[in-house]
């Protein structure tokens, strides 16, 4: 997934932005944001949660439910 999320990033620089964090070195956010299961998306909008996608999803559809989320 991590290649098809830099893919999406690149493509939308002007609409989001697209961050990545080490679950391992960021213990204080897995523990504020549990989340459950690998790879996890956590979609925020004004820095509030509005959306999680989970597991490995087709590129259209990851994009899709983003842009649902943050519109």
């Amino acid at each position: 997934m991590a290649p098809v999320v830099a893919e999406i990033a690149l493509e939308n620089k002007d609409t989001f932005i697209v961050g990545k964090l080490d679950m391992d070195e960021n213990l204080d956010s897995v523990r504020k944001y549990k989340p459950n299961g690998h790879p996890v998306y956590v979609v925020f909008q004004n820095g509030k949660e509005v959306e999680r996608i989970r597991g490995r999803t087709a590129k259209d559809v990851f994009l899709q439910k983003v842009l649902d989320a943050i519109n």
